[in-house]
């Protein structure tokens, strides 16, 4: 397995608060928790990134025969299943094994998406080796490098150091990994009303608050979300060659927002809570690697 530093390459790593800033944008590109139970001390390391050095570390070919499996699930009889055959294409045109399954719908969007941790957590005993989640409504444009040999226990987009999106998810086949996939599905068991997303940055807080435990944040460029055709042939011609954007690896087509009234079979339940009914206090936490907060399902939240 390749290590941290021969993965992260020229991007260096730095105790919590002293990573080096560059001339232009910066993201917040990896983070390092190790407790020391001798002295109850506490190892904090980030790293940060530019665009350029997050397009080069992202499009480093890695070792093909360390792919993660690729897992994903897809309500039948809905729409979601035409999508998921072209998730399947996708990944069979690369040469990426996989394992995506139907399931019965629960009768909302909220309520199918709280299956996935628990799904997640059941294919990822079963593995012998990492996942991937993907949503069933993606496709996979080119070949994702970074998710091959990768030595972190999770890589999740995170937007703003706090904002984490639950369509891209690998996960490592190591023991932190587990205690995340563990408490994120019993968080969603006794939340089914909040979004897994905002479970699974729950998950991650109190895991890594108390254990070990290895953070690659992706930056939203890897995805390409719904927009102009003319947007996609600039970008093609004029920002990716000189590496003023992220290529793209992922076409997510955010389904949810035209299909989540064709699966509902109600209105929006009124205690739903997503990502933006987050409160300042956990937002500056998650931003600032504070891990001396004590949160709950319901004290992330605003008022």
């Amino acid at each position: 397995m390749t290590t941290i530093e021969d993965f992260l390459g020229a991007i260096s790593l730095h105790p919590v608060g002293q990573a080096k800033s560059g001339p232009g944008k910066m993201h917040g590109l990896a983070h390092i928790r190790r407790p020391q139970p001798e002295d109850l001390s506490v190892v904090d390391l980030s790293a940060v990134a530019d665009l350029r050095s997050m397009i080069d570390l992202f499009e480093t070919p890695r070792n093909s025969a360390r792919s993660p499996l690729f897992v994903s699930y897809y309500t039948a009889n809905t729409p979601y299943e035409a999508l998921a055959d072209r998730l399947k294409a996708s990944l069979d045109r690369l040469g990426l094994a996989h394992r995506i399954e139907p399931i019965s719908s629960l009768g909302s969007w909220v309520a199918n998406t709280g299956l996935k941790s628990a799904f997640i957590e059941r294919v990822w005993l079963e593995s012998d080796r990492p996942i991937c989640w993907v949503d069933a409504d993606a496709e996979l444009l080119r070949m994702p490098w970074f998710v091959h040999d990768n030595p972190f226990d999770i890589a999740v987009v995170r937007r703003h150091g706090w904002y984490d999106i639950s369509s891209f998810v690998y996960l490592n086949k190591t023991e932190a990994t587990g205690r995340l996939v563990r408490h994120w599905a019993e968080l969603c068991r006794q939340n089914p009303h909040v979004w897994d997303q905002v479970l699974l940055t729950l998950a991650w807080y109190d895991v890594t608050r108390d254990h070990q435990m290895k953070s690659l944040f992706l930056p939203d460029g890897v995805f390409r979300f719904p927009r102009p055709v003319l947007r996609d042939l600039r970008d093609r011609l004029f920002y990716y060659p000189r590496k003023k954007k992220m290529r793209p690896f992922v076409d997510q087509k955010q389904a949810s927002r035209t299909l989540k009234s064709f699966v509902d079979k109600a209105a929006k339940r009124e205690n739903e809570l997503g990502s933006n009914d987050l409160s300042a206090q956990f937002m500056a936490a998650l931003s600032a690697h504070d891990f001396t907060g004590a949160f709950t399902a319901s004290s992330i939240f605003k008022g």
